[in-house]
């Protein structure tokens, strides 16, 4: 075989190695995988990649290369949105949708990416601030995407993901692209200062980490006593188990309430401060008069014999409000609980809100946060042509947006709410720390996606804006993740949860969690630094480039003059 011949074989293989190899260890890179993975992602692993497409000449292939390499890996790690019981075969359609966008978007910023020689320093910062742009950008289209950002590689250690702290989940998608271009660069000139620089890099997370973990949980020793008692209820229902779907026969909202109380009253000899439910926790709304008053108190001293004082009403007929608040009387706690509501507004306009009420002791109302970020298709119907297609699935019409973050006061400290997904988002639990929330409380139901992998990544993603804020949270979900979790991002208990495995069960977290806060740099300046550090750099890479050009264009015209022509 002639030598040329063979060294284009090799070459080709090795392309192909190198792509490969680099798919295998980004799609890995989930914290509940392989912690392996993440570091690798972190600190080469995209590298590789752009190593193996500088082979390809021609930019249409290095840009198809790009889409499909990023676009695979994506809808990998967004796998849960393929359990399609309830959402229907339409969710391949977003999935396709995802695959082709977040593609599309790794395409273009691998079309920066230029041969490792030419690949200057301000080039690789200017490439970093763009990705962190588009990642960023990504929460403003409908309601917003903020999974699974390219950051979220640097959450495989408890050490490494105090980075956040700093800059957010956007700042850490900058490191990991600031990382992974100088180890590029470093693949071409390969000297000492090239090296030093990515070294430094690729342990500046770790070194931080190590030093303000150390720091806060030494600090966390000195204030233990200072805690919150709580009980975080999963109730592990299946939504045609909560309503009927398909022609289901659910648990009344008696009985499902009976069963809250059974799980409840083996604590009740216990003082807690406060209680959380879930999201959605029963049906029917808050004020619906479904229950007879004498059969809420009958039911309430069958598990509450030393129950005296239930909550006054001048209606015979009672919502779930009215046993929401005898709860919060028997245990003597404060009771946080997802509920549909109802408001009725002059001209007849109604508005309906996916919310989350506290109900004290022995109060006579109630305080009410409603969802700031609902879910296009399933809380909301973003276009007209939709709603054909939802009524099959018994969705008419949309929830109204809640417009501001709301504190609640739970004994002697100040929570900020946050209903499911909206936990994904850095800037609205920053909107609560800035309120002076002192604790968050995440209520969900994840049940929409059953035995898949949901309920863990949805938990990543609060472990993260408890590091962001620097505040404990407590998170109660209908069928998972129950857990309470510290201000550096330590696991306080967990319920047995839905996944692959197996079906959640029903039961009580009894959890004493650290109060322990902080103020960090994010709480201050919010994604608004790394996005004014990406514009800048992006900036001066345009005028360095502006530069170059004028300057190429004086010296081909000192090169070659004009000449005057005689006429």
């Amino acid at each position: 075989m002639p030598f040329l011949l063979k060294l284009r074989l090799f070459y080709s293989a090795k392309q192909l190695w190198l792509l490969l190899f680099s798919f295998l260890i980004v799609v890995c890179a989930q914290p509940d995988w392989s912690p392996i993975a993440c570091f690798l992602t972190s600190t080469v692993g995209y590298a590789l990649f752009w190593k193996g497409m500088l082979y390809f000449r021609n930019k249409a292939s290095r840009f198809l290369i790009a889409i499909f390499w990023f676009g695979l890996i994506s809808i990998t790690h967004l796998s849960w949105l393929s359990a399609d019981r309830y959402v229907g075969f339409y969710i391949y359609f977003l999935i396709l949708f995802l695959f082709l966008s977040l593609g599309i978007q790794f395409g273009l910023v691998s079309l920066l990416v230029c041969d490792a020689q030419k690949m200057g320093i301000l080039r690789i910062l200017a490439i970093s601030g763009t990705w962190t742009l588009m990642e960023w950008t990504r929460l403003f289209f409908l309601s917003g995407y903020s999974w699974d950002p390219v950051g979220l590689s640097l959450t495989g250690t408890l050490i490494s993901m105090q980075m956040a702290s700093i800059v957010g989940v956007f700042g850490m998608s900058f490191w990991v692209f600031l990382t992974n271009l100088v180890a590029l660069r470093l693949s071409s000139n390969k000297t000492f200062k090239q090296a030093g620089s990515w070294l430094l890099l690729a342990l500046i997370p770790y070194l931080y980490g190590s030093l303000h973990f150390y720091l806060h949980d030494h600090w966390m020793e000195q204030e233990r006593h200072h805690s919150l008692s709580a009980l975080l209820v999963q109730t592990s229902l299946l939504p045609e188990e909560k309503l009927p779907v398909n022609g289901s026969m659910p648990l009344s909202p008696p009985a499902q309430w009976s069963r809250i109380l059974d799980l409840l009253s083996t604590y009740l000899d216990v003082p807690h401060d406060l209680i959380v439910l879930p999201e959605g926790c029963v049906p029917y709304g808050t004020d619906l008069p479904l229950y007879q008053q004498a059969f809420v108190s009958e039911t309430f001293k069958n598990f509450f014999p030393q129950l005296e004082d239930l909550p006054e009403s001048l209606n015979q007929q009672v919502g779930n409000r009215y046993w929401a608040q005898a709860l919060a009387n028997a245990h003597q706690t404060s009771v946080v609980i997802g509920l549909e509501d109802v408001e009725y507004c002059h001209g007849g306009e109604i508005k309906a809100y996916n919310a989350a009420f506290l109900f004290r002791p022995y109060s006579l109302s109630s305080q009410r946060y409603e969802k700031r970020i609902l879910v296009p298709m399933g809380e909301y119907i973003p276009f007209q042509w939709c709603k054909k297609i939802l009524s099959k699935y018994g969705i008419l019409d949309s929830y109204t947006p809640g417009d501001e973050a709301k504190i609640f006061q739970v004994g002697q400290t100040c929570a900020g709410i946050s209903i499911c997904y909206e936990e994904t988002f850095g800037n609205l639990m920053r909107a609560n720390r800035q309120k002076g929330a002192e604790l968050l409380i995440n209520i969900s139901n994840d049940v929409w996606y059953p035995l898949s992998r949901l309920p863990v990544v949805h938990y990543l993603h609060g472990r993260l804006r408890a590091i962001e804020q620097g505040l404990p949270m407590v998170r109660a979900c209908n069928t998972g993740l129950t857990c309470g979790i510290d201000a550096l991002g330590r696991s306080v208990g967990q319920l047995p949860y839905e996944s692959k495995r197996g079906l959640s069960q029903p039961g009580v977290l009894s959890i004493l969690l650290p109060l322990y806060s902080y103020h960090t740099f994010y709480t201050i300046f919010g994604d608004s630094l790394v996005i004014s550090i990406s514009l800048f750099f992006i900036t001066s890479f345009f005028i360095y480039l502006f530069v170059q050009r004028k300057k190429f264009l004086l010296k081909y015209l000192n090169i070659y003059p004009l000449r005057k022509t005689k006429v």
